[in-house]
């Protein structure tokens, strides 16, 4: 008897009142956002990342705490655009700053391990420490580095 494989379904392909309901206001948060860009200059608008309405406060998430001070001076065009879409009448923009997105693709930094000459020279200069704690502390260092620098 052949094995059945069973399809993966995404959760959002189950209709239920929760993921509709996250699904309308993701959509209206992308429409209020494309809005908010409309409303700005292109050097602004994409600096600005993401958007949320809280009653009648529209949090605008921008890049820099530089751009959200240069957007602060377009909060009236902001409110004019936003009101104008939007069913609840929006009276308070606050903008707040993110933290930059990281760059999943930037190789990690290089390690920088010593040859293995050097890493020998710091276990047998360990031998001549006159201090255990040190002795200890480079025995551990050489073996260390030289797990690091067959890895």
């Amino acid at each position: 008897m052949p094995f059945k494989t069973k399809s993966f379904k995404n959760a959002l392909n189950y209709s239920n009142r929760t993921t509709v309901q996250f699904q309308l206001t993701i959509e209206k948060h992308k429409e209020i956002l494309q809005v908010i860009r409309s409303s700005l200059p292109e050097s602004l608008a994409k600096e600005t990342r993401d958007c949320a309405v809280k009653d009648t406060k529209l949090l605008i998430f921008t890049a820099s705490a530089a751009r959200a001070s240069q957007i602060r001076f377009y909060s009236q065009a902001i409110l004019t655009a936003v009101n104008s879409k939007n069913d609840k009448n929006i009276d308070k923009i606050q903008l707040k700053v993110l933290d930059p997105i990281p760059d999943i693709n930037q190789d990690k930094p290089r390690l920088d391990i010593p040859t293995l000459e050097n890493i020998e020279l710091i276990r047998v200069n360990q031998l001549e420490a006159p201090d255990s704690d040190l002795k200890r502390a480079l025995l551990s260092l050489s073996q260390t580095l030289k797990k690091l620098r067959h890895v």
